[in-house]
């Protein structure tokens, strides 16, 4: 959720090559009779610089046909950890081993360009279960060796979108204000579309750096706080839909937003609350995306699942009550399935078969189905995952880590997941590009 779109706002970064020249002697596979004395390795790495969501080429050159070759990957997340991931290969009649080849050990196996890269795992006993981007962004060291002997060495910097032509400005509520960062990006031309993001029931403000990724995309962006951030309520209860047109008037009032094409993006409750607004303010909002959303309004969440979540024109809006969540249609309760078909713009929805949390997948086929019925005019994009669960989320592709654990609640593997990830964001991407 495919297509790439967008544009990096800064000058493209070219190929670089390292070479590192190694002494051979007793090096497995890497000589062939007079050239015993020395090899000469060299991993190539495309583009050398990119953000954390651009895929990167790697390629090892120099080798002997058929050399076993490990690579290894390694960076430190914001704690200091250290991450690593590896991968062997066989080295091809001419010598060269790609991220492209299918992988015969290490941390992965068959073909994944970008396993190295997504599946670093920390030290065995660490604590982390997430790979933490440090703020001014990271290395990722890349090492080629054969026969237990360093060939070649290279780095690729995953920075911070902030450095690369994002201005962030931090908004605060004041009387009637919102709780926020947006993020404008500062090289384009023209209007661009826009989107408003927001989390799920973990409330506060998380969704910053996928803003952030979004505006170095060259679209304007606010990451929005719903609850339990400073000057707003403590829990997901008793939400006014007003607070998130609030928001969005603040988005579409900045120079570069084409007022025309202002999106919605959210996850889980989040999800809820985007197709909410699309269906409710369709003079506002253009566009909705959401992740793993659910098809009907659901009550608060703990400490009181009795208390409505959202409301409308100081109105709880109609909700299934907790027994029936998890029901996509629940009976009798027709006023609380959202009204999709009210939406009046493209509809992009992403769900995990393996989800833990709620049926995300049956909520979306409800979603679809209500929108076929209504000969729903704009563009609807559904993506299922099989073996993801909660956390493909759909808004931002990370290409970073995290461990089985991460998941131990929301379902899904790792790979997996992570493969979700990077299709939903594409295809975000894409959405964008095309309005």
């Amino acid at each position: 959720m495919a297509g790439r779109s967008g544009s990096w706002p800064v000058r493209q970064i070219p190929v670089v090559v390292v070479v590192l020249l190694v002494a051979a002697a007793g090096l497995a596979g890497c000589t062939r009779g007079g050239d015993r004395d020395r090899v000469q390795g060299s991993i190539s790495v495309s583009p050398q610089a990119a953000l954390v969501d651009r895929p990167v080429a790697v390629t090892v050159q120099g080798l002997a046909a058929g050399a076993r070759t490990t690579l290894t990957a390694s960076a430190r997340d914001t704690g200091g950890i250290t991450w690593s991931a590896t991968a062997q290969f066989e080295a091809t009649s001419a010598g060269e081993v790609s991220l492209g080849q299918p992988s015969v050990g290490g941390s992965y196996t068959g073909v994944n360009p970008m396993g190295l890269f997504t599946l670093m795992a920390p030290p065995p006993g660490s604590a982390p279960d997430w790979f933490l981007y440090p703020p001014a962004g990271y290395d990722v060291t890349l090492q080629a060796s054969v026969g237990g002997r360093v060939a070649a060495t290279a780095t690729v910097r995953r920075p911070d979108p902030l450095a690369v032509g994002v201005a962030e400005r931090r908004l605060r509520p004041a009387k009637g204000g919102i709780y926020g960062n947006l993020y404008l990006p500062r090289h384009t031309t023209g209007r661009r579309p826009a989107v408003l993001v927001f989390s799920g029931s973990s409330g506060g403000l998380t969704t910053s750096f996928a803003a952030a990724l979004l505006a170095a995309h060259g679209y304007p962006s606010l990451a929005l706080a719903y609850f339990k951030a400073p000057g707003l309520p403590r829990t997901l209860h008793n939400i006014p839909l007003e607070y998130f047109t609030r928001a969005l008037r603040v988005l579409r009032d900045q120079p570069g937003v084409d007022p025309h094409h202002l999106l919605v993006a959210g996850v889980s409750r989040g999800g809820e609350a985007a197709l909410l607004l699309g269906a409710h303010f369709p003079q506002l909002v253009n566009g909705v995306i959401a992740g793993v959303p659910s098809s009907v309004v659901n009550p608060g969440e703990w400490p009181d699942a009795s208390r409505p979540a959202w409301t409308l024109g100081g109105r709880p809006l109609p909700a299934v009550s907790p027994s029936e969540r998890g029901q996509p249609n629940p009976p009798g309760k027709p006023r609380a399935v959202i009204p999709v078909e009210r939406i009046r713009g493209p509809v992009l929805l992403a769900c995990g078969e393996q989800d833990l949390k709620w049926p995300s997948c049956a909520y979306v086929d409800a979603i679809t189905a209500r929108l076929r019925a209504h000969r729903f005019p704009y563009r609807v994009t559904a993506l299922r995952y099989r073996d993801a669960g909660h956390l493909i989320g759909g808004l931002t592709a990370y290409y970073g880590s995290m461990t089985d654990d991460a998941l131990t609640s929301d379902g899904g593997t790792v790979a997996a997941t992570q493969a979700a990830q990077a299709d939903a964001h594409t295809n975000l991407l894409a959405l964008l590009a095309s309005q």
